[in-house]
C-alpha cells in the first residue's frame, strides 16, 4: 500500500501540477484584490477586465490577470478549478492542460469581445459597452470541465461532467442576446473541445511509449 501511494504521490508535480498552481495564484490574485480600497478594486478592475479599450491598449496584462481572480464566491470557483483542472491535468500533463485551458481564455475573450466590436459598429449594441467589466475565471473554468469530461481518465471524468452540469445552465443564458460573458462561456468550451482532441491524442501516444520513457503525461 505504501509504494503505491509513495508513486502515486511522485506523479503529482507532473499530473497535477498545473492545476495546483493555477487554483493556487487564482485565491492569491483574488484575495490581494480584496484586500484594496473600494476606489483600488475599481481601478484593478478598470486595468484588467478583458474589454475592448484594454485589449487594444494593454492586452497581454489584460488576458493574463483577469483569468486569476474573482468578484464571486471564492471557495466555489477554486473548487470547480481544482476539479476541472485536476481532470483534465491527469490526463494531459502540465503543458497540455496549459495550452488547453489558455486557448479556452483567450478565445473565449477574443470571439465574444469580437463580436460586441461588430456589434458596436453596427449600432446594435452602445458604443460604452467597449468599456464593460470581463473579469474572472470562467473561461478557464468552462474549457477544462469539458475537457474533463470528454479527456479524462475512465471514471474520473464523472465530477468533471458534473461540475460541468451545475456550471452550464447559468453560463449560457443570455446567448439569444449575444451576451459578451454568455458567448464566451460557449466560444471557450468549442476552443477546448477542439484543442483537447489533439493534445489528448498526444498524451495517449506518449502513453503508450515503454513505461520507463513515459512515466507520466510531460
Amino acid at each position: 500500500m505504501r509504494p503505491a501511494l509513495g508513486g502515486l504521490v511522485r506523479q503529482v508535480p507532473a499530473r497535477a501540477g498545473m492545476a495546483l498552481a493555477y487554483v493556487v495564484a487564482l485565491v492569491a490574485t483574488t484575495l490581494a484584490f480584496r484586500t484594496r480600497s473600494p476606489d483600488g478594486r475599481q481601478a484593478w478592475l478598470g486595468w484588467t477586465s478583458t474589454n475592448l479599450d484594454n485589449l487594444r491598449h494593454h492586452p497581454l496584462p489584460a488576458l493574463v490577470v483577469s483569468g486569476l481572480f474573482t468578484e464571486g464566491g471564492l471557495a466555489g470557483w477554486a473548487l470547480t478549478a481544482l476539479i476541472g483542472l485536476g481532470v483534465t491535468n491527469w490526463a494531459l500533463g502540465n503543458w497540455r492542460t496549459a495550452a488547453l485551458v489558455v486557448a479556452a481564455h483567450v478565445g473565449g475573450t477574443l470571439i465574444s469581445q469580437g463580436i460586441l466590436a461588430y456589434r458596436i459598429a453596427g449600432g446594435r449594441a452602445p458604443a460604452g459597452d467597449r468599456y464593460i467589466v470581463d473579469v474572472g475565471p470562467s473561461y478557464v473554468v468552462a474549457g477544462a470541465l469539458v475537457a474533463g469530461a470528454l479527456y479524462g481518465l475512465g471514471a474520473q471524468r464523472l465530477p468533471a461532467a458534473a461540475g460541468f452540469a451545475l456550471f452550464a445552465p447559468n453560463a449560457f443564458l443570455g446567448l439569444p442576446a449575444l451576451d459578451v460573458t454568455s458567448v464566451g462561456h460557449l466560444s471557450a468550451v468549442i476552443v477546448a473541445v477542439a484543442v483537447g482532441w489533439p493534445l489528448w491524442r498526444s498524451a495517449r501516444s506518449r502513453a503508450a511509449r515503454p513505461p520507463r520513457l513515459a512515466d507520466a503525461p510531460a
